[in-house]
């Protein structure tokens, strides 16, 4: 952007502002936002860019007292299409600075956390390893030269997931690159690797040392999902001889971009800055498997980035948190991004005990299956194991230093889970019975209430229930010679899926009620995907063991899926608009589980959207929609008008001046794949209006109305004569009886020609209900 291209505010407030900021001692790192350039998409040269950077030095400076003061406080200029900066100000510098005009919002640079092969084959892509010609893979071509970013904890870039044997040539938009420090070498596979430090030096208030200058990824979170989006066909792929089978993620063929901002955790300015680069390089989507505490969208980096990545196409997919079961917990709920739960699919890893009198018990473990098969061990009870100098209570956890090698050598040994629930320190039970020359463990939950986790041990291990422990206890305590073994294996098939996992976060939306979130559900319970070789498969500093794939779990493990089953649809369809394709995604999910059960939650109870969504991924029903529900960025500016934004806020995301419309829009008629209305008093009407992506056909309304609600739709046959076609249909929500209200009740609404189903959830909050 130019300097005449300025906004003649910005000019003007440089050229003549003489106001100076109060100075006090405490500083602390902001994001300054601007909002968009007018630049948009338009190639820009390093003048221009250097002009937008010093405009942000003027602009700070006239604050400060001097421009060099300011250039000492701004680390980060957003140049490409985010409009701002993040610097280190004191907070009344902050808050007399967002009172200036052309400041849109001021906040404080947050820590945030991350949130992490049967999945693809779940998802219905393959069958019995093999991939059929009606699969969307074939379709898309695997997602051929789709260019997928990845904004975490960087990559590991010698993983074979990673490989580009047969891979052409880079894509010719492509316009990134690669950081060679610490080795890290791309390719054709693994086209782009950057790292975004800078928030985090402003953190600690000193220089970084060299961990920190590298894109290579030493926590193995980035290289999962990373490869879980676009990693390439890999066999053998297994963790500790668990999961054994081909790593792939959902787009194989595309081309692969590693943005590392997270050192594990994340800030906004590092992100906001990571994001800003990525629209500029020519991502097609942009993958984050990380949730920030939900904020209003204009404090929010990942809502403000996104809708700048939105504006130039670019397909946004976030976790939703892994803050569940808690109601409201759901983070990413902006309606431009895709938000993302997390659920099972049908694997397991049982590992059972088998006792010397032939009772059977079903744990679970990812260390299996070492030992001999059924030959017994002497099985010991770690209390009656204890080493001198350990108590009691020590012992019975396994705690380190506890047990007594001349008591434990050979031996399964029986441990209590750790009181703390802390998983780490459960793994670390198995290290400790393994140093003392313990052959296996058998670890017991110690409340009822507790599931069962598998977990990478060091000897061959088998979790099991409070109930099935204390029977193990009691064979223990009145057999002379207690004996047993322990086996395993990795079942598929075999279980309900999928189920919506506990630590999955929930709605409703608290930012935007009327917006449901999350939006889908997909696979991120115990997913096997490419990881780090610079650490162990756990988190214990003791693990000096190193594997090629690692078994994670989190909302971090369904984003990916999600981002490459985006991959395939947009290589499919390249001209659908990010909501296009959100709707699609959205219109054909599943609410029922391979048992055609509905989907349940943690708690094995029914399921709602809450949980879900509109339900679980189905990518090949996505590739054919019939009808979308599409959006435009007018649309979603007239949204945040609805919620109360201003035109001068508003006129920053576009190369124009915007004007709210003169009768504000409801939030709940943006055209969105779901309804939801938090409040009815009384009743409502709702419009939506989609459009034809699919041959003619004439498309009939079915409704299931959520309990003591009135749904109608008008009209109920929508004929559509040709591709792109629109038409609208009106929603009237009434509350036709008492029942208490102040709950929320679900329903569902689908459209269909006989051929596709597209299917809508319907939320209802009745505040007040009628007769």
């Amino acid at each position: 952007m130019g300097i005449m291209n300025l906004p003649l505010f910005l000019l003007s407030f440089v050229l003549f502002s003489v106001m100076q900021c109060p100075t006090l001692a405490l500083k602390r790192s902001y994001v300054v936002y601007l909002g968009g350039h007018s630049h948009g998409s338009q190639h820009t040269s390093e003048m221009d860019l250097n002009r937008i950077t010093d405009s942000h030095h003027d602009l700070l400076g006239s604050c400060l007292g001097s421009k060099e003061k300011a250039q000492e406080s701004i680390f980060y200029s957003y140049t490409h299409h985010i409009n701002g900066f993040a610097a280190n100000l004191e907070d009344e510098e902050a808050a007399e600075l967002s009172k200036r005009p052309g400041v849109v919002s001021i906040f404080l640079n947050q820590k945030h956390k991350l949130q992490t092969t049967r999945s693809w084959e779940f998802l219905g892509l393959e069958r019995n390893g093999e991939i059929p010609a009606d699969s969307i893979w074939v379709k898309a071509r695997f997602g051929e030269d789709i260019i997928i970013g990845n904004i975490d904890t960087g990559v590991w870039p010698e993983s074979e997931s990673f490989n580009d044997q047969g891979m052409g040539p880079i894509p010719s938009k492509w316009k990134g690159y690669c950081e060679p420090n610490d080795d890290v070498k791309c390719n054709r596979k693994l086209i782009g690797a950057r790292y975004f430090n800078k928030g985090v030096e402003a953190e600690l208030g000193s220089p970084l040392n060299s961990s920190y200058q590298t894109v290579r990824d030493t926590s193995g979170h980035g290289t999962h999902t990373l490869s879980t989006a676009g990693g390439r066909f890999v066999g053998g792929a297994n963790l500790l001889g668990s999961g054994y089978g081909t790593a792939k993620g959902g787009s194989p063929s595309a081309r692969v971009a590693s943005y590392k901002s997270c050192w594990p955790d994340c800030n906004d300015v590092d992100v906001l800055a990571a994001i800003d680069a990525a629209i500029h390089d020519g991502v097609d989507i942009l993958s984050l498997s990380i949730a920030f505490v939900s904020r209003d969208y204009f404090l929010d980096s990942i809502a403000i980035g996104s809708l700048h990545a939105v504006q130039n196409g670019i397909v946004v997919v976030c976790a939703g948190g892994n803050s569940g079961p808690t109601p409201g917990s759901v983070t990413n709920s902006a309606p431009w991004i895709i938000t993302v739960a997390a659920s099972t699919i049908d694997r397991e890893f049982p590992s059972n005990v088998m006792l010397g009198n032939n009772k059977q018990f079903k744990g679970l473990s990812f260390k299996t299956n070492s030992l001999t098969a059924e030959k017994f061990y002497p099985l010991v009870y770690s209390v009656d194991a204890r080493a001198a100098n350990a108590s009691a209570r020590d012992a019975q956890i396994c705690s380190v230093g506890s047990l007594d090698p001349k008591k434990v050598k050979g031996k399964i040994v029986y441990c209590l889970v750790d009181p703390s629930g802390l998983n780490a320190l459960n793994v670390e039970k198995s290290w400790v019975v393994a140093q003392a020359g313990g052959i296996g463990m058998i670890l017991a939950n110690h409340l009822t209430t507790a599931t069962l986790i598998p977990q990478a041990h060091f000897v061959p291990t088998s979790r099991v229930s409070a109930a099935d422990g204390l029977a193990i206890l009691l064979y223990i305590h009145t057999t002379k010679y207690p004996v047993a073994y322990i086996s395993g294996a990795t079942e598929v098939g075999t279980v309900t899926a999928p189920i919506m996992a506990s630590f999955s976060s929930q709605g409703p939306n608290t930012i935007t009620p009327e917006i449901l979130k999350p939006d889908i559900t997909a696979p991120g319970v115990q997913i096997i995907a490419a990881y780090t070789e610079a650490r162990g498969p756990t988190f214990l500093q003791s693990d000096d063991r190193r594997v090629l794939f690692n078994i994670l779990s989190g909302t971090s493990m369904s984003c990916p899926h999600v981002s490459g089953a985006v991959g395939l649809l947009k290589k499919i369809h390249p001209n659908w608009s990010p909501s296009a394709i959100r709707s699609a995604i959205m219109t054909s999910a599943r609410t029922r589980s391979n048992l055609r059960q509905p989907i349940a939650n943690g708690t094995l109870a029914e399921g709602n959207p809450f949980n879900y969504g509109a339900g679980h991924l189905s990518p090949n029903r996505a590739m054919d929609p019939g009808l979308v529900y599409d959006l435009t960025i007018t649309d979603y500016l007239n949204f945040l008008c609805s919620i109360g934004y201003n035109a001068t806020q508003l006129s920053t995301f576009v190369d124009k001046k915007y004007e709210c419309p003169s009768k504000p829009m409801r939030p709940w008629d943006l055209n969105y794949p779901s309804i939801t209305v938090p409040s009815l008093s009384g009743k409502v009407t709702v419009t939506r209006t989609l459009k034809n992506v699919g041959t003619p056909a004439t498309y009939t309304v079915r409704i299931k109305a959520p309990s003591g609600i009135s749904v109608k739709v008008e009209p109920k046959r929508l004929r559509f004569e040709k591709i792109n076609e629109e038409k609208m249909f009106k929603v009237k929500i009434e509350a036709k009886r008492d029942d208490g209200g102040g709950e929320y009740v679900f329903g569902r609404l689908i459209w269909s020609d006989g051929k596709h189903f597209v299917g809508s959830p319907i939320v209802v909050n009745a505040t007040t209900l009628h007769m």
